[in-house]
């Protein structure tokens, strides 16, 4: 994590502090961001009576039910003894319904490791990104973006037979629409917005490929041409033609230059990678 050098105690709570902020982009990304994770946390009592300090925590309630999580760290400069987490155990058992995490810098010994399995505790190595994490990860990427718009060229409401029926020989329809692109082109028999000139341009099927001199019927039954003379003329479709415009953006990524942290499970030898922007990553070994 590039930490300075500091006493055993501050390196403790420095490393507490950076898994607590590592598992709240975790559950933002989930979209439980409403949930809150604590650090420290001193008050959580036990059947014993005993009050227990818990360095990350967090609780929800979901159907009345109250799921609570605990996570225990250790930022040794080496991999965590089996006391350790018989310890941890001890704090688990005493308080119902508490889940287990335990988190380190540099693994757990094989002891450990057998210990948390047999009762269900989670070990994590929490940790900056080492080469061997990284043949997980790619280590650059291109980036391709393809910005797709169809340019409308002309438009042309399909009024009504039924409507046409009822002009005289020399009477012209004034389909004109002097609005913006995003008020109401097309509304229902009470006036009700049901399509813009924007979102008409947004129906058009593009195929992803340029194009030119599109033409698409779109079908607008039961609807009006909401004409700027104040008219409400009815129609059946618009048809519409058009150009398929394509832009292709490129850009190159490196994997190493983003990646601010790793999350290993040990039973699994998954791996999460956390960006510097804030983006989360799985890998599944």
């Amino acid at each position: 994590m590039g930490m300075p050098e500091m006493s055993n105690t501050a390196k403790g709570t420095a490393y507490e502090l950076f898994v607590q902020a590592l598992y709240q982009t975790l559950h933002d990304a989930d979209g439980f961001d409403d949930i809150k994770i604590e650090h420290n946390k001193t008050d959580l009592v036990g059947c014993s009576g005993c009050a227990h300090q818990i360095d990350v925590y967090w609780e929800f309630t979901l159907a009345g039910q109250v799921y609570r999580t605990a996570i225990e760290c250790k930022a040794f400069d080496g991999t965590v003894p089996i006391g350790r987490i018989r310890d941890f155990f001890g704090v688990l058992a005493d308080v119902p319904g508490l889940q287990g995490i335990f988190v380190s810098l540099f693994g757990f010994q094989s002891g450990a490791k057998q210990y948390a399995e047999h009762y269900g505790i989670a070990l994590k190595e929490i940790r900056p990104p080492t080469d061997e994490d990284r043949e997980a990860r790619i280590e650059k990427f291109c980036l391709r973006t393809f910005i797709i718009t169809p340019e409308i060229t002309q438009l042309r409401p399909d009024v009504t037979q039924a409507y046409l029926s009822t002009l005289k020989p020399d009477e012209q329809i004034d389909a004109s629409f002097l609005g913006s692109n995003y008020d109401s082109f097309i509304v229902d028999s009470a006036g009700n917005h049901v399509a813009s000139y924007e979102e008409i341009r947004q129906m058009l099927p593009t195929n992803n490929l340029p194009a030119t001199d599109v033409v698409e019927t779109l079908i607008f039954p039961n609807c009006y041409l909401n004409a700027s003379n104040g008219q409400r003329i009815p129609i059946d479709s618009v048809t519409v033609q058009y150009d398929v415009h394509v832009e292709i953006e490129h850009a190159d990524i490196l994997g190493e230059q983003t990646a601010k942290a790793i999350m290993k499970d040990v039973k699994s030898g998954g791996i999460t990678f956390f960006d510097t922007d804030g983006g989360v990553r799985s890998v599944r070994k």
